[in-house]
């Protein structure tokens, strides 16, 4: 009887400690299928669950940051501050997501959503006004197949008021193709600078040195021959005189005073 009370036990254990390992497992499994980047992020974000999203500045983290502001572009700003009137970071299965309580840029936009799906590591972000909804979703690729955001129950039905599916779509799509196309010409260009453009600059700074010498060296020689020209035609006369002045001022300061008076003295006019 002690034994199998003993056992027993040893078995209530067992469960127990089975249990607490799959629901660890259940916590971490999802974690280690994940990408590297994806990892980081679950790892970022997973806490945060239940969290005020701007007491945490969940969108000032670069994990986010760094994906969303390429992705909004000019609606980056916008966006971020709706999503930071929302009270918590929510979760819903493998997507984790932040939706706007209200707007305090109501001419700009009503709502704004922002999911991440831990499954496909996938940004999206909603902006609804008016009834017509924008989605802004990274490109991504499952099985060949251009991947369409998944929303949680809360944001779905705003999601539904997007003007055009089919053109978000074509819109990833065309990421796909257009960004190694980008990356291709951002490398051609950067060739090209250094093949065409440097040595472009490097002749016209050759040119330049040799019209210094060729053109704007005798100008410079002709100007000082002609200042040269000026000083003996101009000032050198102008000099004599000034000299010539000089000098007569000086004999008239140096003769007596009488013999001044006398010189001075109008010449008396014969009948």
């Amino acid at each position: 009887m002690f034994t199998y009370v003993v056992n027993k036990c040893a078995a209530v254990r067992l469960s127990l400690l089975l249990i607490a390992a799959l629901l660890l497992s259940a916590c971490v499994a999802p974690a280690l299928l994940l990408s590297p980047q994806g990892q980081l992020m679950w790892a970022m974000i997973k806490p945060m669950v239940g969290l005020d999203p701007k007491e945490v500045n969940l969108f000032e983290q670069p994990l986010i940051k760094k994906r969303l502001e390429p992705l909004l572009g000019e609606h980056y700003q916008t966006a971020v501050s709706l999503l930071n009137t929302a009270d918590e970071i929510k979760q819903q299965g493998p997507l984790f997501y932040v939706a706007s309580n209200y707007t305090p840029l109501p001419q700009l936009a009503e709502k704004a959503g922002f999911v991440w799906n831990a499954e496909t590591n996938q940004m999206a972000v909603l902006i609804s006004k008016g009834g017509v909804t924008e989605i802004f979703a990274e490109a991504v690729e499952k099985k060949a197949k251009t991947v369409l955001p998944v929303w949680p129950d809360e944001l779905v039905d705003y999601a539904k008021m997007a003007s055009n599916p089919e053109k978000l779509l074509q819109q990833q799509k065309q990421q796909l193709l257009e960004q190694p196309q980008q990356q291709l010409q951002q490398a051609l260009e950067a060739q090209k600078q250094q093949l065409i453009d440097a040595p472009k600059q490097q002749l016209e700074k050759a040119i330049d040195a040799q019209k210094q010498q060729l053109i704007e060296a005798p100008k410079q020689q002709l100007e000082q021959a002609i200042d040269a020209q000026k000083q003996q035609l101009i000032d050198a006369p102008k000099q004599q005189l000034q000299q010539a002045i000089e000098a007569q001022q000086q004999q008239l300061s140096e003769q007596p005073e009488p013999q001044q008076k006398k010189l001075a003295a109008p010449v008396p006019k014969q009948d």
